[in-house]
């Protein structure tokens, strides 16, 4: 190869970004979006009567899931594909509010300090971070400045007269959809990404395609199936316990 082709290639190289992607619920936290909402609205006396029709129309599933009677995968995404349920009716400016306090009041306290820091080393390294998730992309947005990551993809909430209708903007972002979701926002903000350098740091096997994607996948405190995987791949695992 002659040095000017090589001196291009090595360029080309260059100019791609290397991303840190960071799952948030049981990655980056211990806690759950639906139990952050639910304190907000239980403390400030709103919208009781969405939290406890969603705990409990969704109890039975979850509990069929556990005794191997539903597909817990199934049960998984009704969760998040219902979870806006408890913000219907609110519109763009209140429902920030609630994220913010959901934010502040509940899940800084419960950031991973171990992952945490992962994150601060791929900043140091000149790598760009983001956080990958089912949540709410409106919620993401919130804590992007808290954790101070460069990207945040999540699910899209539907948003009507400026009001949340309570549904989705299909797909969840979870599972296989959650890697189109990251592929999407790609290729929409013209990123041109090194996935060989790149790292994904997730704690479900609902993951493994994003984990798959990139030459540095880390296993967080990951599920049993997950766990398995990770050893057999010879993954990282991170687990505390």
């Amino acid at each position: 190869m002659n040095t000017s082709l090589s001196a291009i290639i090595q360029c080309m190289a260059e100019d791609k970004i290397v991303l840190a992607i960071f799952d948030f619920d049981g990655t980056l936290t211990n806690g759950h979006m639906w139990t952050g909402i639910a304190r907000h609205h239980m403390e400030k006396r709103v919208n009781r009567v969405a939290v406890y029709s969603y705990f409990f129309s969704h109890i039975p599933l979850w509990l069929a899931a556990k005794a191997k009677l539903y597909d817990e995968e199934k049960d998984k995404i009704k969760w998040g594909e219902d979870l806006p349920a408890l913000i219907k009716g609110f519109t763009v400016a209140e429902a920030h509010q609630v994220f913010e306090w959901v934010a502040d009041k509940y899940f800084m306290s419960l950031l991973r300090a171990s992952i945490e820091q992962r994150l601060v080393e791929h900043k140091k390294k000149g790598d760009k971070t983001m956080i990958l998730s089912g949540m709410f992309n409106d919620f993401l947005e919130v804590m992007m400045s808290r954790i101070g990551v460069d990207y945040v993809v999540g699910t899209q909430l539907q948003i009507i007269d400026n009001v949340y209708t309570g549904k989705i903007i299909k797909p969840l972002c979870y599972g296989e959809d959650k890697a189109r979701c990251l592929n999407n926002f790609i290729q929409k903000n013209h990123l041109s990404v090194d996935f060989n350098r790149s790292a994904a740091y997730a704690d479900s096997i609902s993951d493994i395609v994003v984990l798959q994607l990139v030459g540095n996948p880390v296993a967080v405190f990951p599920d049993k199936m997950l766990y398995k995987c990770a050893l057999s791949r010879k993954w990282q695992i991170i687990d505390d316990n």
